[in-house]
């Protein structure tokens, strides 16, 4: 999950937000944050603009939804309530919005990753883990509180699936983990706000088709896979 400093991200933002606006010829409206997974990174060639099989994409032709895809690349969790909180673009949009989708946290362990490159996924240890857990799950938090106070639109928060299937146990325990919490957290969360969580690690268990290649994002099919996940949720 390539990264972009906050200062290019904020850039970016603005000059993407039209041009990555499908109109779908209805008032409803959904919007996409988070990092390179609802941005759709890789599955082209070139990653100069969030392509179509993007599962935010995929998700308004399927439900007929106007749809604004501000995923980007190398987010993490504290960037984007920073982006929340201080953004006037991500503001306006989700003001706007009858849906968000959420989509982030990989590369908050992304980062434990890059400080034992040399061990890669062996080199992770629990007591890492759980102060990035603990920092991603007060970031999300605040996050829907966040979105709760700027739209009364349903939020759709995926958790997280493995992106080394490869690797086993050594990633999946510390993912078990990580989502336990998620779902502890949108469980409380769905007693006072409109959040739904979104089970990405239970569908991409045991598919590792649904990952590129040698890469840690969606194929189509997995990009497909997380859609119907959320036109489920939508649809109910």
């Amino acid at each position: 999950m390539k990264k972009i400093s906050v200062l290019l991200c904020f850039l970016l933002v603005i000059n993407i937000i039209t041009p990555y606006m499908v109109q779908a010829g209805h008032p409803k409206h959904l919007v996409a944050i988070g990092d390179s997974i609802p941005y759709g990174y890789n599955l082209k060639k070139e990653n100069k603009f969030p392509p179509g099989e993007a599962f935010p994409f995929v998700i308004g032709e399927d439900a007929n939804l106007e749809v604004t895809n501000l995923g980007i690349p190398g987010l993490t969790s504290g960037e984007m309530l920073q982006a929340i909180r201080e953004n006037e673009v991500f503001q306006n949009t989700v003001k706007d919005s009858d849906y968000v989708v959420v989509y982030i946290g990989g590369n908050d362990l992304l980062n434990i990753l890059k400080k034992h490159k040399d061990k890669g996924v062996k080199g992770i240890n629990m007591d890492e883990v759980g102060i990035v857990v603990r920092n991603l799950l007060f970031n999300v938090y605040s996050t829907v509180m966040e979105l709760d106070k700027l739209t009364d639109g349903k939020i759709l928060v995926y958790n997280i699936y493995n992106p080394y299937p490869i690797e086993g146990k050594t990633l999946n325990q510390p993912l078990h983990y990580i989502n336990v919490q998620y779902s502890s957290l949108i469980e409380l969360l769905s007693h006072f706000t409109e959040v739904k969580l979104i089970d990405a690690y239970q569908a991409f268990k045991g598919n590792p088709d649904y990952i590129i290649k040698e890469d840690v994002h969606p194929t189509v099919e997995g990009h497909k896979v997380l859609a119907n996940l959320g036109l489920k949720q939508i649809k109910e």
